[in-house]
């Protein structure tokens, strides 16, 4: 009997471990279905490996496995696009993307920043948008985001940024917003951004940058506003700017540089103002930039250089005031930074400009034979100025203008009395008289340039040997008026004194 209970004791446990057995190989099937389910649905819609084509998105992964891909270059075609669109759902499929970029192809195809995607990539480091239609920039577009480092957004279409657009990004580094439509840079637009140290802004339509627009951007290094709009500047403008050491301005519509405009600037090492329409800097214009390098104003409408006004960037090592409108540059005004100029690394560029030949520019063959640097002896051989042949006859055409014009009037109105006079006595001589036109004795002037390290000491007077010459020329002229009005005069009473003769003999 106890074998019999043993017996089936055993069987029940045999039946027992075979019944779990089976479940549990059901589950296991059940289990690889469902995930082989679920990863082929993942594979379908890998947004690295989308192979329908008429998808509005496409992306380009260097590696395309689910959950593998680091960089994705996607390209956004057939316009209208919206955020409900089920591929944005596909960027779940590669969530530890590091860069991130959309091209749109064609105009309205991509009208907003799709966000939900972005927020999603925690470990996102590189996001760039080309071409899109964005127009605007909202409130807190760009917040929150701890791992992205760099944003450009070029192209697409932006007017307008508004307050807070980019705020809370503690990691970012650099941002661009390039060639775009933005014409104001208002205050607070970039707030809460600690780490950022380069801002491209350039080829927009800025014509106005408001007071302390930067100011919260303390560690900001390079600051590129190139090709915009800007025609006013002020201490103000660059305000918090503390650590700069890069100021692009190239390309705008500035005009005049007041003083102490860039005192904020204390760090700055290269400031570049190429391209403008500026014609006066005042003497403290660059006051405060201890530690510039390098100053860049070349392409603009200067035709005097202040002497004091180098004194401020005492630290200068290249200079560039090529194709200006400089009449002069004397040896006062290079002072401040003659003996930085005369080592290996400096340069000064002064050609294509309208310097006259006279001894204040003689400093430069001096500056010639004393320099070391191979470029600025480069530079310095294509300098050239106006003769003083030329120069002379500006001058004195300068000079003669007023006296020229005062002549003319007053032999006109001799001729025409005189006219008067003949038509009453019925002499038709006057006519020969009233032809007569005066016309100035000063050639035409020549713009016949030469390098200025050639020329002689003989060839390059003093300012005050050159007035007086032109005093000379000046009072030569003038008695050669006088005489020509003496001779006129006299020409005049003979014809009156014939002309009675002949009336008198009438009439005897």
């Amino acid at each position: 009997m106890e074998t019999v209970v043993q017996y089936l004791l055993l069987a029940l446990a045999l039946t027992s471990v075979q019944i779990s057995y089976t479940e549990s190989r059901l589950n296991e099937k059940r289990r690889d279905k469902t995930e082989r389910r679920y990863h082929g649905a993942q594979v379908k819609d890998n947004i690295c490996e989308i192979t329908n084509r008429e998808s509005k998105v496409h992306c380009y992964c260097e590696k395309t496995e689910y959950k593998s891909a680091t960089r994705a270059d996607c390209w956004v075609f057939n316009g209208g696009i919206d955020e409900t669109d089920p591929i944005w759902t596909s960027f779940s499929s590669q969530p530890y993307l590091e860069r991130l970029t959309f091209n749109v192809r064609s105009d309205g195809a991509l009208k907003f920043i799709p966000l939900q995607v972005i927020r999603r990539l925690k470990r996102l480091q590189k996001l760039f948008i080309h071409y899109a239609t964005l127009e605007k920039i909202d409130k807190k577009t760009f917040t929150n985001m701890s791992t992205v480092k760099e944003i450009t957004l070029m192209n697409d279409k932006i007017s307008e940024l508004d307050f807070s657009s980019f705020t809370n990004l503690p990691s970012l580094v650099n941002l661009t917003i390039k060639e775009n439509k933005v014409t104001e840079i208002q205050r607070d637009i970039f707030v809460d951004l600690p780490s950022l140290k380069y801002l491209d802004l350039s080829s927009n339509s800025i014509n106005l940058a408001h007071d302390g627009c930067f100011e919260h951007l303390t560690v900001l290094n390079d600051l590129i506003l190139e090709g915009n709009l800007i025609s006013v500047l002020t201490k103000d403008t660059f305000r918090g700017l503390a650590n700069l050491t890069r100021l692009d301005l190239r390309s705008n519509k500035l005009n005049m540089i007041g003083d102490l405009t860039f005192t904020e600037l204390w760090n700055l090492n290269e400031l570049l103002l190429d391209n403008n329409e500026l014609k006066y800097l005042d003497e403290r214009a660059f006051d405060g930039l201890a530690l510039l390098q390098k100053l860049s104003m070349t392409g603009n409408k200067l035709k005097s250089i202040n002497e004091g006004l180098l004194e401020g960037v005492r630290g200068l090592e290249l200079l560039d005031l090529r194709n200006n409108e400089l009449e002069y540059f004397t040896s006062e005004t290079v002072k401040p930074i003659l003996e930085n100029l005369k080592m290996k690394t400096s340069v000064l560029y002064l050609s294509g400009n309208k310097l006259t030949c006279d001894c204040r520019i003689s400093w430069i063959q001096v500056l010639r034979n004393e320099t070391k640097s191979d470029p600025l002896k480069l530079a310095l051989d294509e300098v050239t100025c106006l003769p003083n042949s030329v120069n002379k006859i500006e001058t004195v055409n300068a000079l003669n203008a007023e006296t020229i014009e005062e002549a003319k009037s007053e032999q006109l109105y001799e001729i025409e009395t005189n006219s008067e006079v003949l038509q009453q006595d019925g002499n038709e001589d006057y006519d020969y008289i009233s032809q007569y036109k005066y016309e100035p004795t000063v050639q035409p002037i020549i713009n016949n340039q030469v390098a200025v390290v050639s020329l002689t000491p003989e060839s390059m007077p003093c300012p005050g040997e050159l007035v007086q010459k032109q005093e000379d020329s000046l009072m030569l002229s003038s008695k050669d008026e006088s005489y020509w009005r003496s001779s006129a005069s006299l020409n005049l009473l003979s014809s009156l004194y014939l002309s009675v003769t002949f009336v008198i003999w009438l009439a005897v």
